[in-house]
C-alpha cells in the first residue's frame, strides 16, 4: 500500500490571552489608596464639579435651586471693572514673586551645599518659615512693616520715605510687601527642592570646569543652571499655582486693601462668596482655574524648550 509522505506545515499558534482574576494582590493596593482617592473626591474633584456647574446657572445657595443661563455669568464678571482689578493684582503679584522664588532660593542652596562647617544649621534656620504658621507669620510681618518697626525706620534712614511708613497702607506699595511675606515663607522649601537637584549633579563635573579655568560664576550659568532645570521647571510650577490662589497672607496683613490694591482672583471669589453670589464666584474661580493650568503649561514648555536648546 503506498502511503504518501505527510508535509508538516509551520502552524503558529497563538496562545489565548487568559482573563485576570482579581485576587488579594490586585484588591490591596487599591485598598491602601482607597482613603486619599475618598479625600480627594470629596474635597477637590466633586467641589470642582459643582462649581462648574453653578458656572452656567443662577444659582440661589439657600434655596438650593438654580436656572441655567448659559455664559452670562461669564459675561458679567469680564464686564466687572472690580475682577479685572484682581486680575491685574493677581499678574503683577506672580510678576513679582516668580523670579524671586526661582532663584533666591537657588543662591541659598548652592550656599548651604558647600561643605563649611555650620551648614546643616544654616538648613534649618532656612526651613523655619515653612513651618511657621501663617498666622504668626503675617502677625509679625504686621509688626515689622508698621510705622514703629523696623522696617519703616529702615526705609527712613536711608532716605526712601519722609516719615515712618507702613507699606502695608500705601496702595503704591502694600502688594509688593504681601510680595516680601510669601516669598520669605517659601523660600526654605524651594532651598530643598534646589538642594536635592544638586546634590545629584556629579563633582566630576566642576572638577573638570574648575581644571578648565572656568571661573565661579561660568559654573553657575553654565552647569548649575541647566543641569537644575527640572528643579526649576517644579519650583516655577509651583509658584505659578501658589501665586495664583494667593489668599492668607492677604487675608490676614491688607484684607484686600487700600482702595482694592491688594485684592487678587481668590480675594474677589472669597467677597462673591460671602455675598451668596456662588453663581459669580464659581465663573471666576474656573477662569482662575484655567489661568493657572495655562501658566503652568507655558512655563513647562518654555523650560522644556530652553533645555533642548542646551543640549544642542
Amino acid at each position: 500500500m503506498n502511503r504518501e509522505p505527510v508535509v508538516m506545515q509551520n502552524i503558529e499558534i497563538k496562545s489565548i490571552p487568559k482573563k485576570r482574576k482579581w485576587g488579594m494582590g490586585q484588591i490591596t493596593p487599591w485598598l491602601f489608596l482607597l482613603p486619599s482617592i475618598l479625600i480627594l473626591g470629596t474635597f477637590l474633584v466633586y467641589p470642582i464639579v459643582e462649581a462648574f456647574k453653578w458656572s452656567f446657572l443662577d444659582y440661589k445657595i439657600i434655596a438650593g435651586t438654580g436656572e441655567f443661563v448659559g455664559l452670562e455669568n461669564f459675561k458679567e464678571i469680564f464686564t466687572d471693572k472690580y475682577f479685572w482689578n484682581a486680575l491685574i493684582n493677581t499678574l503683577v503679584f506672580l510678576v513679582i514673586v516668580l523670579p524671586l522664588n526661582v532663584f533666591l532660593p537657588m543662591i541659598l542652596a548652592v550656599l548651604v551645599n558647600q561643605q563649611i562647617r555650620g551648614a546643616g544649621t544654616f538648613r534649618v534656620l532656612y526651613y523655619l518659615p515653612v513651618i511657621t504658621p501663617m498666622v504668626v507669620a503675617a502677625l509679625m510681618w504686621k509688626m515689622l512693616y508698621s510705622q514703629n518697626g523696623i522696617i519703616a525706620d529702615l526705609l527712613l534712614k536711608i532716605g526712601l520715605f519722609d516719615s515712618p511708613t507702613n507699606l502695608l497702607v500705601q496702595s503704591s506699595t502694600a502688594l509688593a510687601a504681601v510680595s516680601a511675606i510669601t516669598v520669605w515663607k517659601g523660600l526654605g522649601y524651594y532651598m530643598i527642592i534646589y538642594l536635592a537637584g544638586l546634590q545629584s549633579i556629579p563633582k566630576d563635573v566642576y572638577e573638570s570646569a574648575d581644571i578648565d579655568g572656568a571661573s565661579v560664576w561660568q559654573q553657575f550659568t553654565r552647569i548649575t543652571i541647566p543641569m537644575l532645570t527640572p528643579s526649576i521647571t517644579l519650583v516655577s510650577v509651583m509658584t505659578i499655582i501658589a501665586g495664583m490662589k494667593v489668599f492668607e497672607e492677604i487675608a490676614l496683613t491688607t484684607g484686600g486693601g487700600p482702595a482694592g490694591a491688594t485684592t487678587t482672583l481668590v480675594m474677589y471669589i472669597y467677597a462673591k462668596f460671602n455675598s451668596l453670589d456662588v453663581s459669580i464666584a464659581s465663573a471666576a474661580g474656573l477662569v482662575l482655574l484655567l489661568m493657572a493650568i495655562a501658566a503652568s503649561l507655558l512655563q513647562m514648555k518654555l523650560t522644556s524648550k530652553r533645555e533642548d536648546d542646551l543640549r544642542a
